[in-house]
This record gives structure tokens, C-alpha cells and sequence, in this order.
């Protein structure tokens, strides 16, 4: 049996509450675009998130057991938890996940009807159960492999589940870096590259032409998309699938290049001449499910 002495629960706001209830006259201005039908949707997914998020507080205080409440988008030590609970979707589980080593999570789909929720293990009719088998240490524990992502400036490394994606700031811009693989180094002109887990393989970098790959893989991918072909000019790293201990090194050659991290959520800088090292991270992430 585990025993827990400190529980995060990481939630997340509603599109409704941030949009609509924030400011009245902002909602007034909002209920000219959308149709009562619309308004409903984005009511019912407001209040299924909020109801779930109740009933998850329920069941942990009904259990007598810690835990400290916070909304997504907050900074503060995740080290102080030994035990993680997401309340939202994908969106807010990748957040917490970032932040985490050894740790367990565990994501709720706060509306399943609405919500993918890819990596939530419960919802909130399967929730009361799944944290019971937890206790118990009966859990089914899922270890997700993540990508290592390191710059030569001296930012802190990243634990990345899902992917990267390395452009201009400016999405009409085109993109410039060197990117180098194993013995192969070449210049490529693009809309950006992709860079993805097994895990992530089924999101953008599928979209671009990637392939998705078994969840449990130890590979990781890349892709570039939209490569600039110029008269004369031949590309060979064309994306692909790399071994466990192959590394990608990135070079930008843009002014204002950025790296964004498991979404839009997190863009990083990446100036000219900075160089940004991706490979298979040796912590990957203990998932509940």
C-alpha cells in the first residue's frame, strides 16, 4: 500500500470562465458571435469541468488524504509532490508532466465528451476506483518515454513527453537552421522541423507525414515540413525514425527562431547561431492508466 504525504491537484480554467464570465462586457460582446446552441456547449463543458473537479476534491478529502489545489499556469516546486493529479485534458497533463521526475500522475478527463484526454488513465465515473487501486498499489504504471531537450546557452534542459517543433517566431517566415544527424549535417530551409516521441507521434508530426509509432517505444522522430527546395539543391535528412541513443543537434540561422515544447504553450528562444541538442530522456514519465 502507498502511502502519499503530499498530493498535487493540478486544474485547469474553462474556456467559459476565462472568456465569458471574466468580464460582462466582454460577454456581451461574445453572445453576438455565437448561437444559443454554441453558448450551451460552451456552458455544459464549463460545468461538467467544474463538477469533475469538485467530485475528484470529494473523494480525495473523503479519503482523509493531503493534497494542494492548484489552477494550470502557476509556478512553483513541483519536487514538494509525490503523487500528481491532473483535472482537464491533454492540454493540462502535459503541463504537469514537464515538471516531473520520478513522481506518479495521474490525469482525470475532466469532459469526456468533449475532451480527447490521450493520456488521462480516468474520468470522473472511473476516478473513486482508479485512486482506490492507487492506495493499493494495484495500479497499472505506464512508462512513457520522453525526449531531452538541451541548449548550449545554458537553459535549463526539458523533459519533453510529446514533441518539438523548431521555426521562425513569425509563421509566414521561412525557416533556417542546420540540422545534423548522426555523420549527416546539412543547411534546410522549411516551415520548421518536427522533432516527437512514440507518444507524440500521432499529433503534428503525423499531420506533416511522420509515422506513428507504438506508445511504448524507446525511438524518437523527426520531420521536416514544407522543406524549400531551391534549383540545385538536394536534402537527404528528409525525417525518420532514429534509434534510442542517436542524438538530433539542431543550429538555428534565424534572428527570431523559437522552440515549441508539447504545444503552444511553451516557446522557448532560439537565436541565431544557438545550437539545441534533442534526445531520448532516461527519465521517462510513470503514468497511471
Amino acid at each position: 500500500m502507498y502511502t502519499f504525504k503530499n498530493i498535487l491537484l493540478l486544474y485547469k480554467n474553462s474556456t467559459y470562465a476565462s472568456y465569458f464570465l471574466s468580464d460582462r462586457r466582454r460577454f456581451a460582446q461574445l453572445q453576438g458571435l455565437f448561437n444559443s446552441q454554441e453558448l450551451r456547449r460552451f456552458r455544459k463543458t464549463h460545468e461538467n469541468h467544474f463538477w469533475a473537479l469538485a467530485y475528484v476534491e470529494a473523494v480525495l478529502k473523503h479519503r482523509k488524504l493531503k493534497f494542494t489545489k492548484i489552477c494550470r499556469g502557476t509556478s512553483f516546486n513541483y519536487g514538494r509532490y509525490d503523487l500528481i493529479i491532473t483535472v482537464g485534458g491533454d492540454g493540462t497533463f502535459l503541463e504537469a508532466a514537464r515538471h516531473l521526475t520520478t513522481q506518479l500522475i495521474l490525469g482525470v478527463n475532466s469532459d469526456p465528451s468533449w475532451s480527447v484526454g490521450r493520456f488521462c488513465g480516468a474520468n470522473p465515473r472511473s476516478f473513486e476506483g482508479m485512486l482506490d487501486k492507487v492506495v493499493q498499489g494495484k495500479a497499472v504504471v505506464c512508462q512513457l518515454n520522453r525526449l531531452r531537450v538541451s541548449f548550449d546557452d545554458g537553459t535549463q534542459p526539458m523533459n519533453v513527453l510529446n514533441d518539438v517543433l523548431i521555426c521562425h517566431q513569425n509563421p509566414a517566415a521561412l525557416s533556417r537552421y542546420y540540422i545534423t544527424v548522426g555523420r549527416c549535417k546539412e543547411e534546410q530551409r522549411s516551415s520548421g522541423v518536427w522533432v516527437s516521441t512514440a507518444a507524440g507521434s500521432s499529433g503534428g508530426i503525423h499531420s506533416a507525414g511522420g509515422k506513428v509509432l507504438p506508445q511504448e517505444s524507446k525511438s524518437m522522430q523527426y520531420k521536416p515540413r514544407e522543406l524549400y527546395r531551391r534549383r540545385g539543391t538536394t536534402y537527404r535528412l528528409l525525417g525518420g525514425i532514429l534509434k534510442p541513443t542517436q542524438i538530433i543537434h539542431l543550429t538555428s540561422l534565424m534572428r527570431e527562431g523559437v522552440a515549441f515544447v508539447d504545444g503552444s504553450h511553451v516557446c522557448l528562444p532560439f537565436s541565431f547561431a544557438a545550437t539545441m541538442n534533442v534526445e531520448r530522456s532516461h527519465h521517462p514519465l510513470k503514468v497511471i492508466i
